[in-house]
């Protein structure tokens, strides 16, 4: 009886510990659980403060009553694209949007400039000298909700083209970052850098890309490239 007694309280005892072990368990299996909940919610916060981007572009299609039958080849700053008018920065501006995933915005001016290129030219000349700001259309965007900027313009006598004075004077996009990219036909950035950090001082203004024009669809992996790597 005895023995009979001694192995029934071993039995016991062995059956406690068990259920002990497998109480510790179950408890760190919960707090392991805890943890991976707590590492998903930091990755979810961390992709919500992820600034929000956008391309901001100016370019003659768009500002200009093109005829629908224009020869592209008459103008240094146009081109058919699958049946389409476009313009070179405005092919730049949908290169940067496609790459970085963002919704463009293009900045249009109430009176439209000429077909004529040459016209355009000189016209561009004369509101440079009239230190002029050219009246925006549909001017709404609201600066509020992106952080970074991709800036898309044709250089136009080595600056930017007036209306960007008149946009950037109509916004504040201090505290965002504004990464600058130009279609010239052999005169790069120019001045035009220098620009856009004097109507905006408060914001980080970086050069981006400088692009002939004549060019922008043989760079379309180097626009691409780029906007990835920065």
């Amino acid at each position: 009886m005895r023995i009979k007694s001694l192995m029934i309280l071993l039995m016991c005892a062995v059956l406690m510990f068990t259920a002990a072990c497998s109480g510790n368990n179950q408890k760190n299996d919960a707090d392991s659980g805890s943890a991976s909940s707590d590492t998903a919610g930091n990755s979810e916060n961390g992709s919500k403060t992820d600034g929000k981007s956008i391309v901001i572009y100016f370019s003659r299609v768009g500002n200009t009553d093109f005829p629908a039958d224009v020869d592209a080849l008459t103008s240094a700053s146009i081109r058919i694209d699958n049946g389409t008018v476009k313009g070179n920065a405005q092919l730049m501006a949908e290169y940067i949007a496609a790459e970085a995933g963002c919704e463009t915005y293009e900045i249009t001016v109430e009176e439209p400039y000429p077909v004529d290129y040459d016209e355009t030219v000189n016209l561009a000349r004369e509101e440079q000298n009239k230190n002029a700001r050219p009246a925006l259309k549909n001017d709404t965007i609201n600066t509020d909700e992106y952080d970074t900027v991709y800036l898309v313009f044709p250089n136009w006598w080595a600056d930017l083209p007036m209306p960007l004075y008149t946009f950037f004077e109509n916004h504040d996009f201090s505290s965002k970052t504004i990464n600058v990219f130009a279609t010239h036909e052999g005169s790069g950035f120019s001045k035009t850098v220098d620009a856009v950090k004097k109507l905006e001082p408060k914001a980080d203004v970086n050069e981006g890309l400088a692009v002939r024009g004549a060019n922008v669809t043989d760079e379309e992996q180097s626009i691409r490239k780029w906007v990835k790597d920065n």
